[in-house]
């Protein structure tokens, strides 16, 4: 049985949750994720992105991402 404080849910507007389903589409070639995978694995480019080029990010801070990731 799955742990109910291991996960949260979010709520989106129609417009948005239709994206959402053709970016779980388009997001991975040759693979439709699914919607939960999708918000994840956006979020997840984002935090790696935005270590990789933003200068106000410090060190530490990159360090405890890629450390929650890994969990």
């Amino acid at each position: 049985m799955t742990c109910k404080f291991n996960y949260r849910t979010v709520s989106l507007k129609n417009s948005t949750y239709s994206m959402l389903n053709d970016l779980s589409k388009t997001l991975v070639p040759g693979i439709q994720l699914s919607n939960a995978k999708t918000v994840e694995k956006l979020i997840l480019d984002t935090n790696k992105n935005q270590c990789n080029s933003s200068r106000d990010i410090n060190l530490k801070e990159c360090n405890e991402i890629k450390k929650n990731k890994s969990i």
